[in-house]
């Protein structure tokens, strides 16, 4: 074990994997069964894993995996996407995450040079202090009885179909990496993640009624892809009323978005809807005779942070020309603690470096990764002292040069 303060970190092999599992499920109030147990196997990579100990106990876990998002502009950068982060509730408050924390993010920083890393948080209170900014997206619910659709809007040339386990774990693999082309925050997967998230469904991890897959097809190439459970408070009787929870909701295109929608909104006994995590730009509300009869509700999506300044910054591409001097504060990742000037006359090759000038604003890492992705409310930002205006000018220069019309969305959890 290595020495951290009054801890120690335990490597983690194939060996005591399962009591990382174990320690990780128990603040979660979940039962580690083989199940819990083996999904944690199939993507938990031993190596980034961090394990904090006290008395040879496990009393904090966090891992992150390597892999890549797309950004602004049809680009995609490595991330670590950060995930199984816990603390033993007899623990809790004692700093034990922060140092988790601090641990990890230097690590992705300087052992594993990812400029970027990605979480979904349990809880939204806690990231932020550790350099996150969320993004947004939907959820619906809403009544089979308020369901209609305005005349007209179905493309018939498209073909809904049913699909298997195998076939459902290939869908969502290609839908989902397809999508990393048009729209910001998607993160590129293997079969091993779109593995994880169907059995999670047909084995109930996330629901307790039957799980079903469907793709969207135009021309026999796949445009949709959702999965969807029905549940119901008696399933012995079968044939009465139900709720239907759409899990992925994942399209590449309007007509492959109305397909999906028209198809699980017509089920028949169901009473009820709910999808939870569709993006903040989906169309169901247009789509609907009576749009205000739709439950939906605005939260937080994934969670975003900027690990290397100049690297994120420079990979991205900007639909502007323009520059701005800017100084980050990073409380965890001292070396980002610098002044930079960003300069993209040429938007395609962008040029971020340290700069001596005198800042435009001066930013916090966590405002420096919410605007990173391109949508964001300057006023907001301002407000909550993450940007500390010095230029007036660099108001107007912030919002040409970051901002991007297309909405972030990150269809898988982990």
């Amino acid at each position: 074990m290595k020495k951290t303060s009054d801890l120690s970190r335990l490597k983690i092999n194939s060996k005591n994997i399962k009591e990382f599992a174990q320690a990780e499920a128990i603040p979660y109030t979940a039962e580690a069964t083989d199940y819990y147990i083996q999904r944690l196997k199939l993507l938990a990579d031993p190596e980034r894993a961090i394990a904090l100990c006290k008395n040879n106990k496990i009393i904090g876990t966090t891992n992150s995996f390597s892999s890549y998002i797309s950004i602004p502009n049809d680009k995609s950068v490595k991330v670590a996407a950060v995930s199984y982060v816990s603390v033993q509730p007899t623990h809790r408050r004692k700093g034990i995450l922060t140092e988790m924390m601090n641990i990890q993010l230097n690590e992705i920083h300087s052992k594993y040079k990812e400029p970027l890393a990605i979480l979904w948080p349990s809880e939204t209170a806690i990231y932020g202090r550790f350099g996150y900014a969320p993004t947004k997206e939907k959820h619906y619910k809403i009544s089979k009885n308020n369901t209609q659709f305005k005349p007209g809007l179905t493309n018939n040339s498209l073909e809904v179909k049913f699909l298997n386990r195998n076939e459902a774990i290939n869908a969502y693999v290609e839908i989902n990496n397809k999508l990393m082309s048009t729209r910001p925050g998607v993160m590129k997967i293997n079969k091993k993640w779109a593995q994880r998230r169907i059995d999670d469904l047909i084995f109930k991890h996330l629901n307790s009624g039957p799980a079903y897959f469907i793709g969207i097809y135009h021309n026999k190439k796949l445009v949709g892809f959702s999965t969807y459970s029905i549940e119901n408070n008696d399933y012995s009787y079968g044939n009465t009323p139900s709720s239907l929870y759409m899990w992925d909701i994942i399209y590449l295109d309007l007509d492959a978005a109305i397909s999906i929608w028209n198809f699980c909104l017509n089920i028949d006994l169901v009473e009820e809807f709910y999808a939870n995590g569709v993006p903040e730009d989906d169309v169901l509300e247009a789509l609907l005779i009576s749009p205000s009869d739709l439950n939906a509700r605005i939260t937080t999506g994934f969670w975003i942070r900027i690990v290397d300044v100049v690297s994120a910054i420079t990979l991205r591409s900007y639909e502007y020309t323009g520059n701005i001097v800017f100084k980050v504060k990073d409380s965890i990742i001292k070396n980002n603690n610098k002044t930079y000037i960003l300069n993209t006359n040429d938007k395609s090759n962008p040029v971020c470096e340290i700069s001596n000038s005198k800042p435009d604003i001066e930013i916090t890492i966590q405002g420096l990764s919410e605007i990173f992705l391109g949508t964001f409310d300057l006023n907001n930002l301002i407000a909550s002292g993450d940007i500390n205006i010095k230029n007036k000018k660099a108001i107007k220069i912030i919002n040409k040069i970051f901002k991007s019309e297309s909405k972030p969305f990150c269809p898988m959890h982990f």
